[in-house]
């Protein structure tokens, strides 16, 4: 899992009060900050999900060079 450094950004998102407030005391019960918990989720999340990702943008590039080329 990732740490926090001076590289990382903030990301805002906006839940249901009482969503909120259940996680934030299921995180705290589990010793673990609401931070740890979402980016080990995000992290998941992109490994189940990246490579559906990498051939749009390897097409992207190849595009741009062919315009380039052209």
């Amino acid at each position: 899992m990732a740490t926090l450094n001076t590289s990382n950004v903030s990301v805002k998102i906006y839940l249901p009060e009482e969503t909120r407030a259940k996680f934030k005391a299921s995180c705290a019960m589990r010793s673990l900050s609401m931070n740890e918990v979402l980016l080990e989720y995000i992290e998941t999340w992109l490994e189940e999900h990246e490579p559906l990702l990498e051939p749009k943008l390897k097409r992207a590039k190849t595009a741009a060079k062919t315009e380039e080329t052209d």
